[in-house]
């Protein structure tokens, strides 16, 4: 169903539903996501890439409530409570998941961010800056815990 939307997914790889996506099934959303071949994807998780790209590489595993997010605004501590286009401004990055990552359940992954090839993040990961190959990054932010891949 999702490639009949115009999702691009690679041969043999496994979505679990029931998916979330920013702003429903818009043609605008669907066209911003590709996921490689091989890949397992779990239930849950959510894509917010209006506007913006999510590409998730070859042989990923993503874990159950992932949530994948393209946009933010900058940091608005005056005139907050009047949320007009001068005082809060969105900007959207791609996303970028390279081949072979695991991504835990629940992690959460923010605009303008690379996940290197044999990466893992864990469960429960705010990964806000670009993760090396081979690394295992954790925490709130996600840090380095240690290289898996020599």
């Amino acid at each position: 169903m999702l490639r009949t939307i115009g999702v691009r997914i690679g041969a043999r790889s496994h979505i679990s539903s029931p998916l979330v996506f920013e702003q429903s099934l818009s043609e605008e959303t669907v066209r911003g996501l590709t996921i490689g071949y091989q890949t397992f994807v779990n239930s849950e998780v959510r894509f917010a890439c209006r506007n913006s790209r999510i590409a998730i590489g070859n042989r990923c595993m993503i874990g159950p409530r992932v949530s994948f997010e393209t946009s933010t605004h900058n940091l608005v501590i005056e005139d907050f409570h009047d949320r007009v286009d001068e005082t809060r401004l969105t900007f959207h990055r791609d996303i970028v998941v390279r081949d072979g990552v695991w991504i835990g359940v629940g992690a959460i992954i923010l605009c303008g961010v690379t996940i290197g090839e044999q990466s893992i993040a864990a469960a429960g990961s705010v990964v806000t800056r670009d993760v090396e190959a081979g690394i295992l990054v954790g925490g709130v932010p996600a840090r380095m815990i240690r290289r898996i891949v020599a």
